[in-house]
């Protein structure tokens, strides 16, 4: 389905297109039409166009024009009361398509501020949600993993509030305390039980991590992948493994001997093995796209964790400027607070199964979670 067609000499995208407008295939020169967005058997189909006679012409592709259209005629369908626009300003941004509501709602504020990435993610995803969070919008961020046909997942916003509240640290905004005498009151507060059942994966990484200092235990590693070789110096490797107090987690390590290793590790449960099964698609999509030389570009990611999790997570694949290859690892807690390691890596048919056998072999721990 074509999503690109001429109009007076111009390129125009299905939304700014009228049925009674004479439309051509910038290809084939064909006459086109306008299809406005339907479903068919069940599913999505954004608005398109068709040609009149050549029915082998695929016509133009240019596949973020392509995104952002299916992307708009499906957030019209879904929000028919807002005002949907493609490259519209929001403060210091531009974004890709925005929905704007007529009176801000909870908690999605303002609208919602998409982000279409097709090929150079190289953007800072966390300064760029909290310029959207500034102006009051929620933020809606899309890649080809969201994509099916003509139709897109748009399930997964990340809403306004409470992120646009802003990080207080230390004394900000508060006098000095002083006091004459020292003193330990002590103070015995009841949290409320949905605090707790929201906050519960980070408390519960908090108290493994002081029982993993007080404890005599070590790491138990269950599943691993070299990612270096016996000769190198620097030991890279992802691994799965479990805490000294329970619990899985994916880590992602590097370091040389006798040193101490720069890692992060995730926290995983049985909610996430989903998300841990397409990690091999991904990183086998990454190694097909082209690399640009001198340039770094994200050839793909993949969110482990959703947005609505205490926890976010992602594992990525980045193509360095000498057209090498980094695999990141990282997470952000709700807090804003982020870490994340990346590492060489050298892509192989072999370095493909290890990791496809890697992550098929996960379910079975986290099952019994």
């Amino acid at each position: 389905m074509p999503f690109t067609a001429t109009h007076n000499g111009e390129r125009v995208l299905p939304h700014e297109a009228k049925s009674a407008d004479s439309l051509v295939c910038p290809v084939c020169d064909d006459a086109m039409s306008v299809v406005a967005e339907h479903r068919r058997r069940g599913g999505f189909v954004a608005r398109h166009f068709r040609h009149q006679t050549n029915d082998e012409c695929r016509g133009e592709s240019i596949p973020h024009l392509r995104m952002k259209a299916i992307a708009f005629s499906k957030l019209v369908t879904t929000y028919p009361d807002a005002d949907v626009s493609i490259e519209k300003p929001v403060g210091p941004r531009r974004a890709d398509v925005l929905v704007e509501f007529p009176e801000p709602r909870q908690p999605l504020g303002k609208g919602i501020a998409v982000e279409v990435q097709h090929r150079n993610n190289s953007k800072d995803l966390f300064a760029t949600d909290q310029d959207y969070y500034d102006e009051g919008f929620s933020v809606l961020w899309l890649s080809e993993q969201h994509y099916s046909d003509y139709d897109v997942a748009i399930d997964h916003v990340q809403p306004v509030w409470p992120k646009a509240l802003p990080q207080l640290r230390g004394y900000d905004g508060l006098s000095w305390p002083v006091m004459d005498e020292p003193s330990t009151p002590e103070i015995q507060v009841s949290l409320p039980p949905d605090y707790l059942d929201h906050h519960q994966p980070s408390i519960r990484e908090a108290f493994e991590r002081g029982q993993r200092q007080r404890s005599n235990r070590s790491w138990t590693t269950h599943r691993q992948v070299w990612l270096s070789t016996p000769r190198q110096p620097t030991k890279r490797s992802l691994q799965f493994a479990e805490a000294p107090a329970g619990g899985f987690y994916l880590k992602l390590s590097k370091g040389k001997k006798g040193e101490r290793p720069e890692f992060v590790h995730v926290p995983l449960s049985e909610g996430d093995v989903d998300s841990l099964q397409n990690v091999p698609e991904v990183v086998s999509s990454a190694l097909e796209k082209d690399q640009t030389e001198g340039e770094w570009q994200d050839q793909e990611v993949c969110w482990l964790k959703a947005y609505d999790d205490p926890v976010t997570a992602w594992l990525k694949v980045v193509s360095t400027p000498d057209n090498g290859y980094l695999l990141e690892l990282g997470k952000k807690d709700a807090n804003g607070q982020s870490d994340q390691v990346k590492t060489s890596f050298t892509p192989s048919e072999k370095f493909q199964y290890n990791i496809r056998d890697f992550f098929d072999g996960l379910e079975p721990y986290l099952s019994k979670e």
